[in-house]
């Protein structure tokens, strides 16, 4: 695949395990990526850790840093050298706070959707619109249940505040299609809706199932690095110039 069937990517959340192994698997292809963080110390530590050489670091990535929620730099995330990234990827995320056991809480519980806004506020300068992928999770859609029976009290008791935030997100997302083509600050999305994060290698490609709103694919987890597998080979991959079936609408994704 040439350079110029390449998407370029801005990411937010690059140090967190799902968007991190998305990254590294661009910068290994070649694909022209920047990422906004607040330690990029820890990022390029990352980075290493994973294989990745300082020559391609060097190559093609920029690092911005900063705060998700400081539209300067978001703005300056969403350019690579001067020019507008095409495609978003979006995982951030808050952390659980255990302090109270009958109610886990987010230590910002509203992270997801000030990104969102963020984000699309500062897409609204760009000469290009670009597609933004979002990381969200089972356990939100009212039209077909798309997690275990089993999983729904372990939901209710750890994720509520999450899953408020990631509806919300997912809403703000919604509203923004909604809008006449030419008021968008977006060309289009992509909601990727995974099962139970757990840590390890995962079990590749071959073994993650996904599925649609009306035909979810169901199951307890999914690892982080699967979930950026997911994602690198089946969105930020994909040629600029053809169409995506997974654009365009929310995908359930479980190992």
């Amino acid at each position: 695949m040439t350079v110029g069937n390449l998407h370029i990517v801005a990411f937010f959340g690059a140090t967190g395990g799902c968007v991190l192994a998305c990254l590294v698997r661009a910068l290994k292809a070649g694909i022209r990526c920047s990422a906004l963080v607040r330690d990029p110390a820890k990022l390029h530590d990352l980075l290493r850790q994973r294989g990745l050489s300082e020559t391609i670091t060097a190559e093609k990535l920029s690092v911005v840093k900063g705060d998700v929620t400081d539209i300067s730099a978001v703005q300056q995330t969403l350019r690579y050298n001067g020019q507008p990234v095409n495609m978003i990827v979006s995982g951030v995320g808050g952390r659980l706070i255990f302090t109270n056991p009958l109610r886990p809480r987010l230590d910002n519980p509203t992270i997801c959707q000030d990104a969102v806004r963020t984000i699309l506020a500062a897409c609204r300068g760009l000469e290009r619109k670009p597609v933004l992928v979002a990381i969200s999770s089972v356990g939100l859609t009212d039209k077909k249940r798309d997690a275990p029976i089993a999983m729904v009290p372990l939901n209710y008791w750890a994720l509520r505040d999450p899953h408020a935030d990631k509806k919300v997100m997912e809403e703000i997302i919604f509203e923004e299609m909604k809008k006449p083509e030419a008021e968008r600050a977006i060309r289009d999305y992509a909601l990727v809706r995974p099962s139970w994060f757990i840590n390890g290698e995962g079990i590749g490609l071959g073994g993650i199932r996904d599925g649609t709103e009306e035909c979810p694919a169901i199951g307890y987890t999914i690892s982080r690095n699967d979930v950026g597998l997911w994602i690198y080979e089946n969105l930020v991959h994909w040629p600029v110039q053809l169409d995506n079936p997974y654009v365009g609408r929310p995908t359930t994704i479980t190992a």
